[in-house]
């Protein structure tokens, strides 16, 4: 697996060589919705945080980082993260918020995690589960990587904020992208 890097000419891969990831496309939309939306910034993150509790000097994996606002959260309270992300344009952006002090991996939660048995405390994660068509081999991959007594910390997507979002009432204003998203994950083929 590649570090990823901030640096100009670095160019964003897929994780699977000649994938388009559509992450990629519309990563800076994506991440300035996640960054303050209700759902995110008011609800998940702070679950999640609450969950993995004291974190000073634990190994966290954050599997599908992201942009990276868990994994800031998570360092800044003193764990050691590694962030992996099938989205070399989302690493990118989390490369510019965290800078070198989280180990930053295009993977695709779907491939074998590129890491040694036991080498996490805990994996968060965060809202990414819900993309994989099959649960099942990710989730083995991650008790795999944890050390034993380790704790998985994981989210999903609940159908009833996609309710939330559309019910008649005040409107949350989203970009065409975070519109595309939606669509996507509704269609049969995901």
């Amino acid at each position: 697996m590649d570090r990823v890097t901030d640096m100009p000419g670095t160019p964003a891969r897929a994780a699977r060589p000649g994938q388009a990831n559509d992450y990629d496309g519309f990563a800076e939309a994506y991440m300035a919705d996640n960054e303050n939306n209700l759902q995110n910034a008011y609800y998940e993150r702070p679950a999640m945080l609450a969950l993995a509790g004291e974190v000073a000097g634990r190994r966290i994996l954050d599997a599908g980082c992201g942009a990276g606002p868990l994994s800031a959260a998570l360092r800044d309270r003193g764990a050691d993260v590694t962030g992996i992300d099938a989205s070399a344009g989302m690493l990118a952006l989390a490369r510019r918020r965290l800078g070198d002090d989280v180990d930053l991996r295009v993977c695709d939660l779907s491939d074998p995690l590129p890491f040694p048995d036991g080498a996490f405390d805990d994996v968060v994660a965060s809202l990414v589960l819900h993309y994989l068509e099959d649960w099942g081999p990710t989730l083995a991959e991650m008790r795999r990587v944890l050390r034993p007594g380790g704790r998985l910390i994981a989210s999903v997507h609940h159908p009833f904020v996609d309710y939330a979002i559309q019910a008649p009432g005040p409107t949350i204003s989203r970009p065409p992208a975070i519109s595309r998203i939606s669509r996507s994950a509704d269609s049969p083929s995901r």
